[in-house]
């Protein structure tokens, strides 16, 4: 039986529903360096899910997020390390305060119907069209290269 490491964190698409965009962040390092994703990352031990991902939000944007939709659970697995995150997916459309530079990569505000011809990530290129449809929340398990390339995967939408 394989042990390693998992790390909990989360993922974050915010959405200006008035301009039709949503955010994402162009990674500035490896791993997945000039790739794009949303905002996010690890969850500290002694915090919850929730008030991690409005932490990473508001350190990577300098925004103030409201009202966290839940879009799913993915797990991902490098593959050839001991590494897998359980990832807790969030779109958030009310937001406020003044957007700053990231200092983990260049922010970019993106036509909704423009998303597909990003350099995503390969599993985030994977969950986008179930973060992009309202009524979609997933689970499943995604396994990938040091790229981010998708090797394997199991998406299941449970609504």
């Amino acid at each position: 039986m394989a042990t390693g490491k998992i790390t909990i964190g989360n993922v974050c698409f915010l959405i200006d529903k008035n301009k039709n965009e949503i955010l994402f962040l162009e990674r500035f390092f490896e791993p997945m360096k000039d790739l794009f994703t949303g905002v996010g990352g690890k969850t500290n031990f002694d915090e919850d899910i929730h008030t991690s991902c409005l932490r990473e939000i508001n350190e990577e944007t300098g925004l103030n997020a409201k009202n966290l939709k839940l879009k799913g659970i993915i797990k991902t697995i490098l593959s050839g390390h001991d590494s897998s995150w359980i990832l807790f997916i969030y779109t958030s459309s009310e937001f406020y305060g003044k957007q700053i530079d990231c200092p983990e990569g260049k922010l970019h505000w993106v036509g909704i119907n423009d998303v597909e011809k990003l350099n995503l990530i390969g599993f985030i290129r994977e969950i986008m069209p179930f973060v992009l449809n309202e009524d979609s929340i997933i689970e499943g398990t995604i396994t990938h290269d040091l790229t981010g390339t998708v090797l394997s995967k199991k998406i299941i939408e449970i609504q």
